[in-house]
């Protein structure tokens, strides 16, 4: 039902401007709850802020914290026209010949016949054998064959043999390959009919399978495919071209990649300035004195200048050159750190990655980032549960306060409405008054 609103006719007030500014009043507690409910939401973005930036510097202290992530090596070999090569950070200094032999080849088997369709249904029965796998020919074309011996390659007892088809410029051919260099197989076709007048389904090998072979220093070496993974420790070479005759050789020499190691404890400072930089942002906030994050920048600063006792002759990052800044952030002298990389390298390694019994300064600070980042106990996951208990509450509470409001709203309209009718009322019997006296007087 529609409620029936004078709006000052009687009166003249304009009641509903004066209703309204009442309700402004009333709703003050419900401006306050609402401005309560943005600050801790906005709280909350920024401590989501901080765990992202905690995760950052994780990441770049798991890219040290191990032996092979703190050193790198750079791998050039005299001309890339017969191998190429990649270092890890296990690879060793040094100088190596290399005489590429032959390159990897894997068994190609071809069907002898040549068809004009790869889609119609050409081969009516038989069984195709690879290995010891039987695969049932029953009305296939040359597509479905294909997808058959493509599944039968598959699962715990995959046959390591692929099937495709070429073109040959007459017409199509099952092609059958092999995983890699070091596997042969047989196909064999028995009980085959075929249909349309096309030839029986039959293979032939049209290249046998070898080893790709390289010779190291004197030493030969083999592999199933072109890439040799352990024939230097640390270096991955991958042939491309056989060398054109016996004995000659590239040279490979494998070197310390200064560069790499700079950037990536380079990027770690980077990580940790954009913590100290964040923390410091917050500053102008309520939550920028919160205990949490104050503790964060204090463990972080501690953990800075903590000692590693390892033996080696580094023991805080200070030696590599990172100095802190009066407003918390680290700089580098680059003069320092190439200094300790290049002739310091093995307590470097060990400042940062530790040794057997003893952590670096990358473990250190990956166990604390760990917890400050948990999704459970972490930082941003506590405070994310108490700041969803508050919000609940302050929801409940907009909800209710919204409900009375409107009620208060309905009731001083109504009374205003009242008052709106007494008046009118009361105006009518002024009228009638005034007119009994007016015919009085007459």
């Amino acid at each position: 039902m529609s409620t029936i609103n004078f709006g000052g006719l009687a009166s003249g007030l304009d009641t509903d401007s004066i209703v309204e500014a009442l309700m402004d009043i009333e709703r003050k507690p419900l401006d306050r709850l609402e401005s309560d409910q943005e600050y801790y939401n906005s709280r909350q973005d920024a401590f989501d802020g901080l765990d992202t930036k905690l995760k950052t510097l994780l990441d770049k202290f798991e890219d040290i914290d191990t032996s092979n992530e703190v050193r790198a090596y750079s791998a050039t070999a005299a001309s890339d026209e017969y191998f190429s090569v990649s270092a890890s950070g296990s690879a060793l200094p040094g100088s190596y010949n290399i005489e590429v032999q032959s390159l990897a080849r894997q068994q190609k088997d071809a069907s002898d016949g040549s068809y004009a369709s790869r889609s119609d249904a050409s081969f009516t029965a038989g069984i195709l054998t690879i290995g010891t796998t039987d695969i049932l020919i029953d009305n296939d074309s040359l597509d479905s064959l294909v997808d058959k011996i493509n599944a039968a390659n598959t699962g715990d007892n995959a046959t390591g043999v692929a099937a495709s088809i070429i073109q040959d410029g007459s017409g199509y051919r099952l092609v059958l390959t092999g995983e890699d260099a070091a596997s042969a197989f047989s196909a064999t076709v028995s009980g085959g009919t075929t249909a349309n007048g096309y030839d029986p389904l039959s293979f032939s090998t049209t290249q046998t399978n070898s080893l790709a072979s390289i010779v190291v220093d004197g030493i030969t070496v083999t592999s199933g495919s072109n890439t040799f993974e352990n024939a230097i420790p640390g270096v991955d070479v991958t042939v491309n071209k056989a060398h054109p005759a016996a004995g000659d050789t590239t040279v490979m020499s494998v070197d310390e990649d200064v560069d790499a190691v700079k950037t990536k404890i380079k990027d770690m400072v980077t990580a940790y300035n954009g913590v100290i930089n964040y923390i410091a942002d917050q500053s102008d906030s309520d939550w920028g004195s919160d205990s949490g994050m104050m503790a964060v920048k204090r463990n972080l600063q501690k953990m800075l200048t903590s000692q590693v006792a390892t033996g080696g002759g580094l023991t805080t990052l200070s030696q590599l050159g990172l100095e802190t800044q009066r407003d918390g952030t680290l700089s580098i002298d680059n003069t320092v750190l190439e200094e300790a990389i290049s002739t310091n390298m093995n307590d470097l390694d060990k400042l940062l990655a530790g040794i057997d019994g003893i952590d670096g300064i990358s473990n250190t600070f990956k166990d604390y980032l760990d917890t400050a980042t948990d999704r459970a106990d972490g930082l941003a996951a506590t405070r994310q549960v108490s700041t969803d208990r508050t919000l609940k509450t302050i929801e409940s509470n907009i909800a209710k306060m919204e409900e009375r409001l409107e009620k208060r709203e309905e009731l001083l309209r109504s009374q205003f409405d009242a008052m709106e009718l007494m008046i009118s009322n009361l105006n009518s019997t002024g009228s009638y008054l005034t007119q009994q006296l007016s015919l009085l007087n007459s």
